[in-house]
């Protein structure tokens, strides 16, 4: 398992880039910004930030950054600062992982993934 804080430490076991799994597009053709069958390669994620007991904000090497809203409040989340999670394979896809909120090991899923626009 793979500890995560919110002081944003980058562990080199969580560096990872989000890659599609499967990339909806609508009706133009346009790549659409919620990616709901996404998964996170986690060896390139930069930094996590966790905003609220049902929000997880991954940024990623490359400066992308995505949001993803758990399906439902994961209580103690933000107040504890951190979860752990276990991965297996190099992928973690929207919707399938589990992760435990790090002091009292509380389960919650995560949800789907969605592109936070860049400042302009």
């Amino acid at each position: 398992m793979t500890l995560i804080k919110e002081s944003g430490l980058a562990l080199a076991a969580l560096m990872g880039a989000l890659a599609a799994c499967s990339t909806p597009t609508d009706a133009a053709g346009a790549t659409a910004d919620r990616i709901v069958d996404s998964c996170i390669n986690p060896t390139r994620i930069k930094e996590q930030k966790i905003l609220n007991d049902r929000e997880i904000q991954f940024t990623l090497n490359d400066g992308e950054v995505w949001l993803n809203t758990l399906p439902r409040a994961c209580p103690s989340l933000k107040f504890q600062g951190g979860f752990t999670w276990e991965v297996s394979g190099t992928q973690v896809c929207s919707n399938e992982q589990t992760i435990y909120v790090s002091e009292d090991g509380t389960p919650c899923q995560l949800g789907a993934f969605t592109r936070v626009p860049a400042a302009t």
